[in-house]
């Protein structure tokens, strides 16, 4: 496979502005549009812009990180990565969050719209502005059950302010002890360990599977210098066991990296969840959302 140059840095910049979370999708379709990015022409199609249901699945597509699907499962790709893997998942949590929140654009946006439940019936809270005597407008969070009338709940509204205090000492309360993320890592390696050794039995499995169909298209080989099996049907039968043999090879390269990775991402995890307040203090917006 070659890289379209025409179109690959197109792509590169839209996976990059959107993991910003300062940018809708229908923005960077419109400047995508602007810069001249067009589908790929066809014999019976002539190239034009593209919609915005394709840049979301654009977005959402793994093969832009050097990744394939093949039989519902995601295996390395042969092909050039036009997005670090680190983009690529802050774009899937970008995407995620505003399925989350789908009225996250509309009036009386804020980042925790969308994302918070009345603690008393479930109800999603939404955002109401109220009027005193003077005038003056508040932002408050209403449960949307009691607002509607959908639920007996009699939870009180409560200010934008006091909910984002509230969030903020929730994260007080998830935050792990120095003693207890040492416990926690331990215990994790120690699974990942076990996780290794059952893969280590599929992994043998899959190799004694390849080996075997390798001795196979061995066999076939032979059958057909003894002039056992014609050539059109030496063939279909080596097309088929290459088919089989790459699958296999593809799940083999896939086992090999799956755990590898997510080591290396647990201590950086476990990094987080040790200094999530002083994290989330720092965040903008956007990243608080996320």
């Amino acid at each position: 496979m070659k890289v379209d140059e025409e179109r690959s840095h197109h792509i590169t910049w839209a996976f990059q502005v959107y993991a910003s979370g300062r940018w809708t999708l229908s923005q960077i379709h419109r400047e995508l549009t602007a810069r001249g990015l067009t589908t790929l022409p066809t014999p019976k199609r002539p190239s034009k812009p593209i919609a915005i249901s394709t840049l979301h699945r654009l977005l959402s597509n793994p093969y832009y990180r050097g990744m394939v699907r093949f039989k519902g499962a995601v295996y390395p790709g042969s092909h050039e990565a036009l997005v670090p893997k680190e983009v690529w998942y802050q774009v899937q949590n970008v995407l995620e969050s505003h399925v989350s929140a789908a009225d996250a654009t509309q009036l009386h946006a804020h980042y925790l719209k969308g994302t918070i439940y009345c603690g008393a019936c479930g109800s999603r809270f939404i955002i109401t502005n109220a009027k005193n005597r003077h005038g003056n407008v508040y932002p408050y969070f209403v449960c949307s059950g009691r607002h509607s009338g959908k639920t007996e709940c009699t939870r009180q509204a409560m200010l934008i302010e006091d909910v984002e205090r509230l969030i903020e000492k929730y994260y007080e309360m998830i935050e792990v002890s120095p003693g207890m993320r040492q416990d926690l890592a331990g215990k994790i390696h120690a699974d990942f360990d076990l996780l290794m050794a059952n893969e280590t039995k599929e992994l043998s499995r899959l190799t004694s599977e390849r080996d075997r169909l390798d001795d196979k298209r061995m066999k076939l080989l032979k059958a057909h210098y003894a002039g056992a099996v014609p050539i059109d049907l030496l063939k279909q039968k080596q097309d088929r066991i290459a088919d089989q043999i790459g699958d296999i090879q593809h799940r083999i390269e896939a086992h090999h990296d799956e755990y590898a990775s997510a080591r290396a991402n647990l201590d950086d995890s476990l990094g987080l969840l040790a200094n999530i307040v002083s994290v989330y203090e720092r965040a903008d917006d956007a990243n608080r959302r996320l």
